[in-house]
């Protein structure tokens, strides 16, 4: 029966659905749990990141620059992908030196959007350019996808 919008109510709005609780976040090591508290933190790092690169532009080379800051951006990357936990992965002990993601369909995702940054200018039969941020790139690709294949094996195995 429509309510007085004119909007039917969901068969399922009767099932009691249980809410997520996350975890506070832990600080050291960062652990971070909740969507709201990875936003927060990525959101930081953009805005951290554009107030250090501007100072450094201003006491050092632009070249220099740009290679330590690929360099950075790889290492935050890794960091912050080691520090997210999953919904039900546990939070205290450290992951596996090769786990990335919680889930290995998220590490696929992002293993195939590194490895199609790096394989589009191939593609597109571009010269080829051996430069920092393409190895970088191809570098988190394949650790994304190291982290996927284990884990979609270690899946199969509990099973």
């Amino acid at each position: 029966m429509p309510d007085k919008n004119g909007l039917t109510p969901s068969q399922y709005s009767s099932v009691d659905r249980e809410k997520k609780v996350y975890p506070p976040i832990q600080w050291w090591p960062l652990r971070l749990t909740s969507p709201t508290q990875k936003v927060a933190v990525w959101v930081v790092w953009i805005v951290a990141g554009v107030l250090v690169r501007w100072a450094l532009d201003l006491v050092a080379s632009t070249a220099a620059v740009s290679d330590l800051w690929v360099i950075l951006g790889t290492v935050v990357i890794v960091a912050f992908a080691r520090s997210c936990r999953g919904w039900s992965e546990p939070v205290a002990p450290p992951r596996a030196w090769w786990r990335l993601t919680a889930r290995p369909l998220a590490g696929w995702w992002l293993a195939g959007l590194h490895l199609f940054a790096v394989a589009a200018p191939f593609v597109q039969g571009w010269p080829l350019e051996v430069d920092l941020p393409g190895i970088t790139t191809l570098f988190l690709g394949l650790a994304f996808l190291n982290s996927s294949i284990r884990l979609t094996i270690q899946r199969h195995r509990t099973q």
